[in-house]
This record gives C-alpha cells, sequence and structure tokens, in this order.
C-alpha cells in the first residue's frame, strides 16, 4: 500500500527532477511546505510561472533578462555603455557569468552557451549558441580585441573550448584566451570561489 498520499508523491517526484535536488531532500521540501502556513507554495506556484513569462534570452549575448513583448531583449550588461566592448568572454552558463561578475575583475562583454558540446547526449553546435558566437564575431557592429573562453575544467568543455577556437581561428585575428591557473579539473565555474576566479581571469593565457 503506498503510505504517501498522490498529491504528495507528485510533488516529490517533480521537484526531483531539478538537478542537486534528491528524493529525499523533495520530500523533506513537500512536508516544510504543508508545514507552512504562510502560503508559501502559492508564492513559489507564481514566481515559477512567471519565471519564463517575464524573463527571455538577450539577443546579444543570450543570458536571461526581463523584457517585454514586442519589444528587443537587451539585457542590462549589453545595454551598459560602460563595458569595455573590445572584450568578449565566452561562458557555458549564465550561473557562470554570474560568477565572474562577482569578483569585479572584468568590464567586457559576454557570450552565453547554454551548455557545452556532448555528442553522447546528441548536443552539438546547433544546439547552444556556438553559431550565434561565430556570427556575433563575423558582424562589423563589434570588432573584438580578445575572446576569452572562460569554460569549465572537464572533458566536454575542453571539447567545446577547442572546437570554438577552430572556429573563430577562421574568422578573428584577435587573442583567443582561456583562464588560467585556479580551475581544478572537472571543475565548475560557479563552484569556485571569488578569489580563485578572480586569479584565474587575470592569468588566463593565450591559445
Amino acid at each position: 500500500m503506498q503510505s504517501l498520499p498522490k498529491s504528495i508523491q507528485k510533488a516529490i517526484e517533480a521537484l526531483s527532477d531539478l538537478p542537486g535536488i534528491g528524493s529525499r531532500s523533495a520530500e523533506r521540501l513537500v512536508f516544510a511546505l504543508l508545514k507552512n502556513d504562510m502560503q508559501l507554495e502559492e508564492k513559489i506556484a507564481e514566481a515559477l510561472v512567471n519565471l519564463k513569462k517575464n524573463l527571455g534570452e538577450c539577443d546579444t549575448c543570450h543570458h536571461y533578462c526581463e523584457h517585454k513583448p514586442d519589444e528587443p531583449v537587451i539585457c542590462p550588461i549589453c545595454s551598459d555603455f560602460s563595458r569595455d566592448t573590445k572584450t568578449l568572454c565566452v561562458v557555458e552558463e549564465p550561473t557562470d557569468l554570474i560568477a565572474i561578475e562577482r569578483t569585479h575583475e572584468y568590464k567586457g562583454c559576454y557570450h552565453v552557451l547554454h551548455g557545452v558540446l556532448s555528442p553522447l547526449n546528441k548536443i552539438g553546435p546547433d544546439q547552444i549558441r556556438i553559431t550565434s558566437l561565430i556570427n556575433r564575431v563575423e558582424t562589423t557592429d563589434e570588432s573584438f580585441d580578445e575572446i576569452i573562453l572562460a569554460l569549465s575544467g572537464n572533458i566536454e568543455s575542453d571539447a567545446t573550448a577547442l572546437y570554438i577556437t577552430e572556429q573563430l581561428q577562421k574568422i578573428f585575428d584577435g587573442k583567443i584566451t582561456r583562464l588560467a591557473r585556479g580551475i581544478p579539473t572537472g571543475g565548475d565555474l560557479d563552484y569556485l570561489d571569488v578569489g580563485t576566479l578572480s586569479r584565474a581571469m587575470l592569468d588566463r593565457r593565450s591559445l
């Protein structure tokens, strides 16, 4: 006999689909929501509904930002004229962009790939934002002096960096660099402390 009501079981299964949330953690969250008397579950539900409705990818860098229907989607970083438009930092995920911004060491532009190449998972260049990166570098509107590949330290990230470098070298005469020491093998940028990431950004190396 099922020991939990179907509504609770479905809620646990739904939360378990989130990365980093196991079944036990999901179970604790569900029962915490049931005990809460401040309508927290309604606030969470409303916030999640509005999450995708009010957000879009920046037309330039693909970072998430608020936008209004039928208007260009431009994030605050791309619309900040004080940024260094000669330097472009390529990151895997929006969380990596946030991690780099926390260091206060980088003042240039970004490009968010939203993933890495992964043949086993059938993720190729067309499934992430590599094509738009190449097109962006080719445009006459933006002329970069340096492109920083700020990718993580795992095998798929290295393969992605190699592929991007090969594509960029066909069209880009500037400097292509990667983050330097301090990035452990297999490490994700958003898990690194600010000091380590700052050092890696400052000591980046040419490819």
